[in-house]
C-alpha cells in the first residue's frame, strides 16, 4: 500500500465545519470592515461641521418665528427626536443639521381691521342692541300695563264696594230672542279679584275679573213649538240666563210645545286682561250692554280716571262714552 492511500480522509462532519468556519470569519470580516466606513464617515462629517454657521441658521429661523407671534409657543413646546429604525448615525446627524423651518407650519395670517372676524363683532354687537332695544320696549309696555291693570282693580274694588251697599236701579233693558226684553232691574251682588303672571314671568298683573248681578221682580213667559223647542233651550244656556221649561206632549209623547220662564236676572261678568304680545289692554265682556259677548281694546296709556268713570256709568246703564 502507498503512503497517499495511507493517509485518512476527512470525514462529511470535518468538511463541513471547516466550510462554517471559513464563513464565520468572512461575515466578521465584513462586519468590521462596514463599521471601520462608518466611523471614517461621521469623523469626516463632525470634522465638516461648521458650529458657526449652524447658530446664525437658528438664530434667523427664531427671528423668523417670532414675526409670526408663535416664538413663545416654539419655545414652550419641546418634541422629541425620532430616528427610524436601523438608521445609520451619518443619517441621524444629516437630518439634524437640516433647517427647522421645512418642518413648521405656516403662520395664520394677522385679521386685518377689516377681517371676518370683525365683520362678525360688528354684526353680533348690533343685533344684540337691537335686542336689548326691543326688550328694554317690552319691558316698559309690561310696566304699563301692569300699572293699568292695578288702577283698574283699586277702581272696580271699590266700585263693587259701594254699589253692594247702594244697590241701584240699572235702566238697561235686555232683549231676548228678539221679542221680549228683560228690564226692570237692579244691582243685587258684585264681586271684584285679580290674576297675576308666574313667578318666572315676572308676577306682573294679567287680568282683573268683575261679576256681578242684575235682578228685577218680573219674569218673561215664552213658548216655542216642539220643532225649535230644544235650539231655544241651548241659546238661553249660552246666554248664562235661568230659566225653566214647561212641556206639552201628545198621546204618543212626542213634544208640540214648550213653555220657557225666564227668570228677572242677568248675571254680568267682565275680564280685563293685559295682551302682552300686542302690548294693548283688551276688556273681554259679557251681557254688559246686551244679551252676549263684547269685546273692547285700547292702549295701556289711554287708561286714566275719567275712562274708568265711562265705564261705571257704562255698568250702570247711564249715557257714557266708553270707548268701542
Amino acid at each position: 500500500m502507498s503512503e497517499q492511500d495511507s493517509t485518512p480522509k476527512p470525514t462529511r462532519v470535518q468538511i463541513a465545519e471547516a466550510i462554517r468556519a471559513k464563513r464565520e470569519r468572512r461575515a466578521g470580516l465584513s462586519i468590521r470592515e462596514e463599521l471601520d466606513a462608518m466611523e471614517a464617515a461621521l469623523l469626516a462629517d463632525i470634522d465638516a461641521f461648521d458650529l458657526d454657521a449652524a447658530a446664525k441658521q437658528v438664530q434667523a429661523q427664531e427671528q423668523k418665528v417670532k414675526g409670526s407671534g408663535l416664538a413663545a409657543d416654539a419655545g414652550a413646546l419641546a418634541f422629541p427626536d425620532i430616528v427610524a429604525e436601523g438608521a445609520s448615525p451619518r443619517v441621524v446627524a444629516e437630518a439634524k443639521a437640516k433647517p427647522k423651518a421645512e418642518s413648521q407650519a405656516p403662520a395664520a395670517l394677522p385679521l386685518s381691521s377689516g377681517g371676518l372676524l370683525e365683520q362678525l363683532r360688528s354684526e353680533a354687537e348690533r343685533r344684540q342692541n337691537i335686542q336689548d332695544a326691543e326688550q328694554r320696549q317690552l319691558s316698559l309696555v309690561e310696566a304699563q300695563l301692569d300699572r293699568a291693570l292695578h288702577q283698574v282693580f283699586a277702581y272696580l274694588h271699590e266700585l263693587v264696594q259701594q254699589l253692594n251697599v247702594i244697590k241701584p236701579p240699572v235702566p238697561r233693558a235686555y232683549l231676548v230672542a228678539g221679542s221680549q226684553e228683560l228690564k226692570g232691574l237692579s244691582w243685587e251682588q258684585g264681586f271684584s279679584d285679580y290674576r297675576t303672571r308666574p313667578q318666572s314671568a315676572g308676577a306682573s298683573m294679567e287680568s282683573v275679573s268683575f261679576t256681578y248681578k242684575l235682578a228685577g221682580k218680573q219674569p218673561l213667559t215664552m213658548e216655542r213649538d216642539g220643532t225649535v223647542a230644544d235650539g231655544f233651550r241651548q241659546q238661553l244656556f249660552d246666554l248664562n240666563l235661568a230659566f225653566k221649561v214647561e212641556e206639552f206632549r201628545n198621546e204618543r209623547r212626542y213634544l208640540e210645545r214648550a213653555r220657557f220662564i225666564v227668570a228677572p236676572e242677568v248675571k254680568v261678568s267682565v275680564r280685563w286682561e293685559a295682551d302682552y304680545d300686542k302690548g294693548k289692554l283688551v276688556v273681554q265682556a259679557r251681557n254688559l250692554e246686551r244679551l252676549g259677548t263684547t269685546r273692547y281694546s285700547f292702549e295701556p296709556d289711554a287708561l286714566n280716571q275719567a275712562l274708568l268713570d265711562e265705564f261705571g256709568r257704562l255698568v250702570l246703564g247711564h249715557p257714557h262714552h266708553f270707548p268701542r
